[in-house]
């Protein structure tokens, strides 16, 4: 568990005993897992998408149980069954992470929460929403975006705890806001990466260009 050492905050010099606070463990709302669930019956079926969900709670339990969109999920066991559908059903390939974000936005945006965003065409109030999106979703760290001009957009996703720096966390997350973006009016959106976890980087900065 990633941890606070007081001594970054009091200084070294202080007379009281230096300890360790426990940083509140990061999880994910219920709302991911039903995207994912809903793309992958799209695309595979109930059958063969019940029998995956089966096999991969031998392995974690955790998801033996019914899974709302208020669950609270850790988010290492998130990533680790998003890394078995991967192996289990993309034969392995982490590019197919950016298409679980495009399907998450097409369930958010259409049946899901965010729907009222693409009937009212809103593109610039989804172009400025990052922080709450992400907050929606992720209980630790946090993302930033803006308008810059009439064109580009900027995604700046920061404060994720260094043992959580999933490409996950990076190809879902930008290719979900591209294809948000997309559904609420930009005819086409093409996305250029400024750094990012793929490339060793602390943070992720993705440019969009609308048009």
């Amino acid at each position: 568990m990633d941890v606070l050492d007081l001594t970054q905050l009091f200084g070294c010099g202080l007379s009281r005993r230096p300890g360790l606070i426990p940083l509140a463990p990061m999880e994910v709302k219920g709302t991911a897992f039903l995207a994912r669930k809903s793309m992958l019956i799209q695309e595979f079926g109930e059958t063969r998408f019940a029998d995956f969900l089966a096999g991969h709670a031998l392995e974690e339990p955790f998801f033996t149980h019914a899974i709302l969109a208020t669950t609270a999920i850790p988010i290492e066991k998130f990533i680790a069954f998003n890394d078995a559908i991967v192996r289990d059903l993309y034969g392995g390939d982490v590019l197919s992470y950016f298409r679980f974000g495009e399907k998450s936005a097409e369930w958010a945006l259409t049946v899901g929460p965010y729907k009222n965003l693409r009937e009212s065409k809103s593109l610039e109030k989804f172009a400025e929403m990052g922080r709450l999106l992400y907050q929606n979703y992720f209980n630790n760290g946090r993302a930033e975006t803006w308008i810059v001009g009439n064109n580009r957009v900027e995604l700046h996703i920061l404060g994720v705890p260094a043992a959580y720096r999933h490409v996950y966390f990076e190809y879902a997350i930008v290719a979900y806001f591209k294809r948000g973006l997309e559904l609420v009016g930009a005819k086409k959106v093409t996305m250029r990466r400024i750094s990012g976890f793929s490339v060793g980087g602390a943070e992720v900065h993705y440019e969009y260009q609308l048009r």
